[in-house]
């Protein structure tokens, strides 16, 4: 039944996969296909074997139908490697897992950064780590050891494996005119179910010195606070996590790792630079952190700027759509789904930190485009016309 379920849940207007099979026909004769479907994922199972068309994969720049695979990927999934791991995930790790986010993850980091900077003259010091092709280097060989420490039974492991050997990929470059295949030999597929789990069980393990470690899948920032007048130790931390990281055949990209200071006080301490592969780190005054711009002083005009800036090009598209006499109703699903989106992406982070002239700016976007929407309308009779809110009382 579950088979099925997915089957006629298919998207038929997607592209078809590396088989050729169109989502319409799979989705239409879901009834007929589901026996013979899951008797080869159980077999599948079984032997702890995958058939060779499940791991090749066309590199195209548009979306992929979701085949088979992606059903008995989802089993193995959601019966064993989502429990399994979750049993010993590190609780400050919030990418790929249910009832967490981004937007949790940086609440909990600028909770920290306002704490501990409040009036006592303290220090932090805020790490960025990049990885270097994070998903593309994961050694095989070390990824089996961790797995086969999950309480997994050896079928499932085995499956695994097997998911991850000897796949293939080629360049399509046009129909039917495609480049030769090509083995890939490490790494993790993405865009696959499995991908994200086995990365996370890849940095489970890293840890930076009894500093605080927030995790969004491949994203790491560590957070030292420096009591006034106190040394800093977060040097040997990331000297730490960067000697765990080889341990696990990862390598930081200290091109793309940043440091970000905060301190309040009048008399800012002068620390060393942190260095990664013996190169310092570029010291930042606003790093964007998992899609928010925060700042040094913890305010958040340069992320309301950056704001300003995206979204004047979408407003440019909404008057365009506007000039070709689109619906207004189709309008504002365009400005709902691209715009205000961008508006309020994470902003329980930082609602309740906005100056009022901050909070005006951003509801001037929206006037804008429900100016475009209805001209003859006033703000507030394009509000009561289209059915929204304002930006301040939706953060509310």
């Amino acid at each position: 039944m579950s088979a099925f379920k997915k089957l006629v849940s298919l998207n038929p207007s997607k592209a078809h996969g590396s088989d050729e099979i169109p989502g319409w026909l799979l989705k239409e004769n879901a009834d007929l296909l589901t026996i013979p479907i899951c008797d080869i994922i159980n077999c599948s199972y079984q032997e702890g074997r995958l058939p060779s068309a499940w791991k090749e994969a066309n590199v195209i720049p548009v979306p992929k139908q979701r085949p088979i695979k992606d059903i008995a990927e989802e089993h193995i999934v959601e019966t064993y490697i989502k429990p399994a791991l979750l049993d010993i995930l590190d609780p400050q790790q919030f990418g790929a897992i249910p009832k967490s986010s981004s937007t949790q993850a940086l609440i909990s980091l600028l909770h920290k950064m306002y704490v501990s900077t409040d009036g006592n003259g303290a220090a932090n010091r805020v790490v960025l780590l990049d990885f270097q092709k994070a998903f593309d280097l994961i050694n095989h060989n070390i990824l089996v050891e961790k797995l086969l420490m999950l309480n997994l039974p050896k079928q499932v492991v085995c499956w695994i494996i097997d998911f991850l050997m000897f796949r293939k990929q080629r360049t399509k470059l046009s129909n039917e005119c495609y480049s030769e295949w090509l083995y890939v030999r490490a790494g993790v597929p993405q865009g696959t179910k499995l991908g994200p789990w086995l990365f996370l069980l890849m940095v489970n393990e890293l840890h930076a010195l009894g500093l605080d470690v927030w995790k969004f899948v491949d994203d790491i920032t560590v957070l030292e606070v420096v009591p006034k007048g106190d040394h800093s130790h977060v040097k040997d931390a990331i000297d730490s996590l960067s000697v765990q990281s080889l341990s696990n055949d990862f390598e930081l990209n200290e091109a793309k790792c940043k440091e970000l200071r905060i301190c309040f006080s009048k008399s800012p301490p002068n620390f060393d630079p942190v260095e990664i592969n013996g190169k310092p780190l570029e010291l930042v005054t606003s790093a964007r952190i998992l899609g928010l711009n925060v700042s040094s002083d913890l305010k958040w005009n340069i992320h309301v700027n950056q704001l300003l800036k995206k979204v004047s090009s979408r407003l440019y598209c909404l008057r365009q759509l506007k000039r070709s006499a689109v619906a207004p109703k189709d309008l504002i699903i365009f400005y709902i789904t691209c715009i205000r989106s961008l508006l309020e992406y994470a902003c329980p982070v930082f609602h309740r930190a906005l100056p009022g002239y901050l909070s005006d700016d951003l509801e001037r976007l929206q006037r804008r485009a429900l100016r475009i929407i209805f001209p003859s309308l006033s703000y507030s009779g394009a509000i009561v016309e289209s059915g929204l809110t304002t930006l301040y009382q939706r953060r509310e």
